[in-house]
């Protein structure tokens, strides 16, 4: 994955783009959240990692409402491309950029 290249594009973006690609985002990170589940229960088996997601939700979508505001106080982009993509655990920093690209896509979330 092509880290720079994702946060350049997301940095051209203007900011009713970046609002889309942030919410197509928080919605990419509720399917990559599944992967902590146990299968057929209530259990997780990765709390660390679903943790890990609602912290980099919450982020998201503070920043989606302070675009929605015009908040100069906001983040940098580069700033709060790091905080999504910047990940400990190995596997959901590779889930996190692959959601993060789609959301720059301008396709239709399912």
């Amino acid at each position: 994955m092509d880290i720079p290249r994702l946060v350049a594009e997301f940095r051209s973006l203007p900011p009713p783009s970046q609002m889309e690609a942030l919410v197509r985002l928080a919605h990419e990170l509720t399917i990559v959240g599944r992967d902590a589940y146990e299968p057929s229960s209530l259990g997780l088996r990765h709390p660390d990692r679903l943790r890990a997601l609602n912290e980099v939700q919450h982020r998201v979508t503070s920043h989606v409402l302070a675009l929605l505001a015009a908040d100069p106080d906001r983040y940098p982009d580069e700033v709060l491309a790091s905080i999504i993509l910047e990940q400990d655990d190995p596997e959901l920093r590779r889930q996190v950029a692959t959601a993060f690209a789609r959301s720059l896509s301008p396709q239709v979330v399912a």
